[in-house]
């Protein structure tokens, strides 16, 4: 017996020593165990009221996630035993995702900036209604932005924005901008676009990208990319424009009550000029513009928006603008002779004397 004994002992460290040998073993074995339970289609837990919460894991899905060649206890690191003696505590995609993190996850995006984002500021409040890091990227079917799969690749992310904000979604989904989209024109703005990602601040805050200062420079990421606008056909002097006219130039010195590109263009309802229901469709723009000017008539609609006066296709405020230039040209030349001549004249005579 005691033989037997010293060779079950021998037959166990050797077994141990053969697995841990087996190259990935040792992360495998774990996932199995919680597959255990997690793996079986129909796995919930039964809350309170009735309500059911789903626990079961694809662990196919979760194998082709980003983080599928990591235990689930990297995450769950409140996990010791099995079954648990506790619920896991709520975990937080920050617990890696930081900068200057040891284990390599990816930072590029700045997901700390969530916290300080109106999402973040919600979900610290206690709004059960806030989203966190899983609401958009999942919990276990994670995927890289790149993967036509992912709940955060282009085509996808108005859809998932459109979970919480459906309204939103579906004017979005009828703009110039949706309808590109779903045509597989990439280029074309989503919500991530406008809004950035994970630093969605209140359009209030000087740092938003819907802040009134940098809603021109917001659009201009894409409408004053040469190449992206000679692509798709839109003229590409819009952005320059606007900045040189009345409204660019008072709101660049903080004169934030102006009209910017959205005030006329819309949000998230953008639809081309020739669409009757777009606000700067021809018979719409009177109302538009009256939203500011109560006394504007349907006689603007006959006159050129977004010229820059350098072009002669500005008409006559090209022509008045080269006026203006050549006339003060002329002028301080004027001046400048008289001002040669005077001295000259000066000079002249101290000579004599």
């Amino acid at each position: 017996m005691k033989i037997s004994k010293v060779w079950g002992v021998i037959f166990l460290i050797g077994g141990m020593v053969a697995v841990e040998a087996v190259p990935g073993f040792a992360q495998v074995d774990p996932l199995r165990r919680c597959l255990l339970c997690h793996g079986k289609a129909g796995f919930k837990e039964v809350l309170e009221g009735g309500k059911e919460r789903p626990l079961y894991i694809d662990v196919e899905d979760f194998r082709g996630s980003a983080h599928g060649n990591m235990v689930c206890t990297i995450c769950h690191t409140d996990v010791r035993t099995i079954p648990h003696l506790s619920r896991p505590r709520r975990i937080h995609c920050l617990q890696c995702h930081y900068e200057g993190n040891v284990v390599g996850a990816p930072v590029e995006r700045k997901p700390e900036k969530y916290k300080e984002s109106v999402h973040g500021k919600a979900l610290e409040k206690g709004d059960p209604r806030a989203p966190d890091c899983r609401d958009c990227h999942t919990s276990h079917s994670v995927r890289q932005a790149s993967d036509s799969a992912s709940t955060v690749n282009k085509r996808h992310v108005p859809e998932t924005c459109g979970r919480c904000h459906l309204s939103v979604f579906t004017a979005y989904s009828q703009s110039v901008h949706g309808t590109a989209l779903s045509k597989g024109i990439l280029e074309s703005a989503a919500c991530s676009d406008c809004h950035r990602e994970h630093d969605l601040l209140p359009k209030d805050d000087p740092r938003s990208s819907l802040y009134p200062q940098n809603v021109a420079n917001t659009c201009a990421t894409c409408h004053q990319n040469e190449t992206l606008m000679r692509k798709l056909g839109i003229p590409v002097k819009q952005v320059q424009a606007f900045k040189e006219s009345f409204h660019g130039v008072a709101i660049e010195f903080g004169f934030l009550k102006v009209a910017n590109c959205v005030s006329c263009h819309g949000y998230h309802d953008i639809l081309p000029q020739s669409d009757i229901r777009s606000s700067i469709h021809p018979t719409n723009l009177a109302k538009t513009c009256g939203k500011c000017h109560p006394r504007v008539t349907a006689m603007v609609a006959r006159g050129k928006i977004h010229v820059l006066p350098t072009e002669p296709s500005s008409g006559i405020v090209y022509w008045v603008s080269q006026f203006f230039k050549w006339f003060t040209i002329l002028v301080l030349l004027g001046l400048f002779l008289h001002i040669l001549l005077d001295l000259f004249g000066r000079f002249r005579a101290h000579r004599t004397t």
